[in-house]
């Protein structure tokens, strides 16, 4: 028997004013299709009358209208009433033409007819392709309903996409017909007022689901910029107060852990703060450290040794449950083998590992430039070896890039530089062995055809020789290029120590910064440049046209020495050219740069019988001057010491945030030596997925409040104390402003700010 049989059942008994549980198994199928249709009959005739006294404003007769073809349900705060009641069976949710539900139509009259309806099964979350009842209430400010729809179990992450729906775009049809529409902000700032997340049943999971709704819309429309800012601000503030609010680590833990991983959210979405709090940062402590955590030195020591010889003993202990544990029957996961390979799985170990990788492969590149093999264009041990640890790299690049999706991997830098290195070695390991191939080719032709042809194969081979030299030169200039970006990525590594992570994280955004600004003044470098060259073009142009022109007439001209000519003075073998500075825009380009910081000569920039261009290419120098050393450089100074100043003040919050992003990296991090994870590659993947595994099953056990309902208490205690410090707060700034001589309507809205949060502690949290 399905579900709607059952709806159809019982609601036809609670009609009929029978309590008792329908007998279900007593009907035959037939007799059940037969209340089904007579149920739906009876609907479609009943609630075109109750849509009528709806919009009529008849509390009363919607009232009576519902005892009749309904029944009274019992509303649990925040979470409703049962889910049986919210079928379309259910008069209360029964919709007209246009898809709206009786909800929704009391949401446009008041707050006493949405109770009405909701006291008889209405579903808060009923809606259409545009609006649902939280929606209604918004759009007609009516704070009053919007807290009790919240109350009754409704969603405000679908009312935040309902209202933000016309900037929600699929197509350009909808986008001109929503930009026609219009939208507006208000309502949308109304529904997030008054710690609107704390009527929720998890406040920071809903403050992160909207904060994260309103970011992907909050640059369509830039007059609403600032606004939707400001909420997502709010939100932000709002979640990191109410996590400030649990007394204890444990209650804190409870409420980060379910029902999602909302410190894993929190450093998805660049909660800075939130990941910043020390509730947060002593969880993120207990998952970096591992069993490192609560040990004393002797724990650590132990430790310690075990991870230093763990690349002897693991093979040993493989061994070891091979031909011993295996014949016991003990089970792999329960194995000495798993418990040490468990501990290299710690993410501050795996994060070890990582840097000697980092620094084994630096080490390696280094030693393949400056220890090349013996022949100058063949491929030696070093050049195999170097490869062996670009493709381990690859091997971990793809790794990291399945787990994170490929929008969280290149959101991290460092990732990106990892990339970088990846390919310059990989173009370098071509080319070299282009290289070997094509030199391996030349020698063997000409060796054949060296007696034939005499010296004339030997030049050819030299010529090729020297166009393999070029390449073979490229190819250490991609290697240089590796070793610096290598040495920095191992110096990013240093980001883990608080005082050096600090200034890297500085230098990090100082960085970008530059390049900003280096945007700005190239673009400066090249209009100047194009001004000047322009003018020392148009002159060489000019004279070789009169020089040809005045040799076609006259006999003998070819042969005159133009002395009144610009530039000949300079080049008096009859050659025009520009100044030496401005001879090619590459120059004049490279001397325009230098000479932001003075070194270029302005008094060489002389152009003989052209005094005007003289006084134009000066008079564009001394603007360029102006703007780049006087404006551009000065502007460069603030910018950097106003981003170092922001980052002082905010520093620790930066850092802090660094380190959780490690956490997340190295949580799913490889945990062997690059030589052993190429080799053992599947089996990690394969035991990182059992040992994941088993992770998540300690964290559900580990739980402390097993029971829905106790963490609903804890969530209902913490929001009291929220709610009664918000009041306290509100109630010391009243009585400070009127010793400071606040203004008559800052007291007064203090004074509405307490009242309502009175109002909504007084009302209890069940």
């Amino acid at each position: 028997m399905n579900l709607d049989s059952r709806l159809m059942i019982e609601y036809e008994m609670l009609r009929r004013n029978n309590d008792s549980e329908p007998e279900t198994s007593a009907l035959t199928d037939q007799e059940i299709q037969e209340l089904k249709v007579k149920w739906v009959k009876l609907l479609e005739s009943d609630h075109k009358e109750l849509f009528a006294r709806i919009k009529a404003r008849d509390h009363t007769q919607v009232e009576k209208i519902l005892a009749e073809k309904g029944t009274k349900v019992e509303i649990i705060p925040k979470l409703g009433c049962p889910p049986i009641h919210y079928s379309k069976l259910n008069i209360s949710n029964k919709e007209d033409e246009m898809r709206e539900s009786p909800l929704i139509m009391a949401a446009r009259v008041d707050r006493r007819m949405v109770e009405i309806i909701l006291k008889y099964g209405g579903n808060p979350n009923q809606g259409n392709d545009k609006e649902n009842p939280l929606s209604v209430a918004a759009n007609r400010y009516d704070r009053e309903t919007i807290t009790t729809l919240l109350r009754a179990g409704g969603s405000l992450e679908d009312a935040v996409l309902k209202l933000t729906l016309p900037l929600r775009h699929v197509s350009e049809k909808q986008m001109k017909e929503n930009s026609e529409a219009g939208y507006c902000v208000k309502p949308l700032t109304v529904l997030l007022t008054d710690d609107v997340y704390l009527k929720c049943r998890f406040p920071i999971k809903t403050a992160f689901k909207v904060c994260k709704d309103i970011k992907k819309i909050r640059k369509v429309r830039n007059e609403f910029e600032i606004e939707f800012e400001l909420l997502m601000q709010e939100a932000d503030t709002f979640a990191y107060e109410f996590l400030d609010q649990c007394d204890k680590m444990t209650e804190a833990k409870e409420i980060l852990s379910y029902p999602v991983n909302l410190l894993k959210m929190a450093i998805n979405q660049k909660k800075k703060q939130f990941v910043s709090h020390p509730f947060s940062q002593q969880l993120i402590n207990e998952r970096w450290n591992g069993d490192l955590n609560n040990t004393l030195l002797r724990g650590k020591t132990i430790i310690a040794l075990k991870y230093t010889t763990s690349p002897i003993t693991l093979p040993l202990l493989f061994l070891k449950f091979i031909l011993f544990d295996l014949p016991r029957r003990i089970k792999f996961m329960k194995s000495d083998f798993t418990k040490l390979l468990k501990l290299t799985f710690t993410p501050c170990l795996c994060f070890i590992t990582d840097a000697l990788n980092y620094l084994t492969f630096l080490a390696i590149v280094v030693c393949v430039c400056l220890f090349p093999s013996d022949g100058k264009y063949h491929l030696g041990t070093l050049d195999y070896l170097l490869y062996y640890c670009v493709l381990a790299r690859i091997i971990n690049e793809i790794d990291f890039l399945v787990q994170q999706g490929w929008r969280g991997h290149f959101r991290n830098f460092w990732n990106i530089v990892d990339i970088t290195i990846v390919l310059l070695l990989c173009v370098g390991a071509i080319f070299k062995g282009l290289i070997h191939y094509r030199v391996d080719s030349l020698l063997m032709k000409h060796a054949n055809n060296s007696k034939e042809g005499g010296h004339i194969y030997y030049r050819q081979l030299e010529e090729n020789l020297m166009l393999s030299h070029q390449d073979s030169m490229m190819v250490n200039y991609i290697y240089a290029v590796t070793e610096f970006i290598l040495t920095l990525r191992v110096l990013g590594l240093l980001e883990i120590s608080k005082s050096l992570g600090m200034m890297l994280i500085a230098l990090k955004y100082l960085v970008i910064d530059v390049l900003r600004f280096g945007i700005i003044l190239l673009t400066v470098i090249f209009g100047t440049s194009i001004a000047i060259y322009s003018m020392t073009i148009s002159i060489h142009q000019w004279n070789k046209e009169l020089k040809t022109s005045v040799a076609t007439l006259f006999d003998g001209a070819e042969n005159y020495t133009f002395s009144l000519l610009p530039y000949n003075k300079a080049h008096p073998e009859g050659e025009v050219k520009g100044p030496d500075v401005f001879e090619t825009f590459s120059d004049t380009m490279r001397n325009i740069m230098w000479s932001t910081f003075g070194l270029l000569d302005v008094v060489n920039v002389a152009v003989e019988h052209e005094k005007a261009t003289k006084d134009f290419i000066n008079i564009i120098l001394i603007l360029y001057v102006l703007l780049s050393c006087v404006l551009l450089l000065n502007m460069l100074i603030g910018i950097l010491g106003s981003t170092f100043d922001r980052i002082k003040e905010n520093c620790d919050i930066e850092w802090k945030y660094a380190r959780s992003q490690r956490l997340k990296e190295y949580s799913r991090a490889q945990p062997l030596l690059f030589p052993f994870f190429t080799l053992l590659f599947p089996f990690v993947i394969w035991f990182r997925g059992r040992l994941n595994e088993e992770r998540r099953r300690e964290r559900e056990i580990g739980t402390s409040l097993r029971d829905g309902t106790e963490r609903n208490k804890l969530i209902n205690a913490v929001c009291d104390r929220f709610v009664f410090a918000n009041w306290a707060d509100s109630r010391g700034k009243l009585f400070d402003s009127r010793g400071k001589g606040e203004t008559f309507e800052m007291r007064t809205k203090l004074r509405k700010q307490s009242t309502v949060l009175m109002q909504f502690g007084g009302k209890g949290r069940n």
